[in-house]
């Protein structure tokens, strides 16, 4: 296996390489013994946003495959209460694969519908949302002939309801980092805006978009909220 360490200002030295030449990851044994996991750089920026501390209880509320939430539990020393969730059960098989091949103990597995009982209970929340996938063009190049107004207005629609049931877990004084892979304002600055107008006990602190042509990285959109302490 050949491969290069691969630094940006969100990632830190000694943390990413670049693959430059592998047998198939199956046959390696660091790959089973999980010693890595296999994802675009852009992916860690949403997570360093979040900014996990050991002890913490986290929701990542879009969990699966588990890429986001194994690099949260790395964060949190794999201590700390880290809740997963996804909205498709058979795509939480792939997380909890993913948390035993890299010997991450702290997840716990819940369903959505059992929001209700985590209202602000969350130090911070991650929300990777689905999305129109247009950072990741270079790499699916089929998903030209997919993207359409009328697909960015009902994933819009889906993005802003997401945030909506994620709001209210949060504690006041903690975290919502909201995310995307597109590239598209209605998907990213477009739903932050209309979720603080009808929101105000939420405030942007900051924003930040990875383009591929400027970072050399898949395009990546973060939104970071914070719910204000009760008066």
């Amino acid at each position: 296996m050949e491969a290069e360490f691969f630094t940006r200002d969100w990632i830190g030295e000694n943390l990413a390489f670049e693959l430059k030449a592998h047998p198939p990851l199956a046959t390696l044994e660091s790959f089973s013994q999980g010693r890595f996991y296999i994802q675009d750089p852009s992916t860690l920026l949403a997570v360093r946003e979040l900014d996990p501390q050991p002890g913490e209880t986290m929701l990542d509320l879009c969990a699966a495959p588990g890429g986001k939430t194994t690099f949260i539990a790395q964060l949190m020393n794999n201590h700390g209460r880290l809740l997963a969730s996804d909205f498709s059960a058979e795509r939480m098989k792939l997380v909890a694969q993913n948390c035993e091949r890299l010997g991450v103990t702290c997840v716990e597995t819940v369903s959505p519908a059992a929001f209700d009982d985590l209202a602000a209970q969350c130090d911070k929340v991650l929300l990777d949302a689905p999305c129109s996938n247009t950072g990741v063009m270079r790499r699916r190049v089929d998903l030209r002939w997919r993207v359409s107004a009328e697909e960015i207005k009902r994933l819009r629609t889906a993005q802003l309801d997401l945030l909506n049931q994620a709001a209210p877990l949060v504690k006041p004084g903690g975290v919502l980092v909201y995310s995307t892979c597109s590239l598209e304002p209605e998907e990213n600055s477009g739903v932050v805006k209309e979720f603080l107008a009808a929101n105000a006990n939420f405030k942007l602190e900051r924003e930040r978009e990875l383009l591929p042509f400027v970072d050399g990285v898949d395009g990546a959109f973060t939104g970071k909220l914070r719910r204000k302490n009760a008066e």
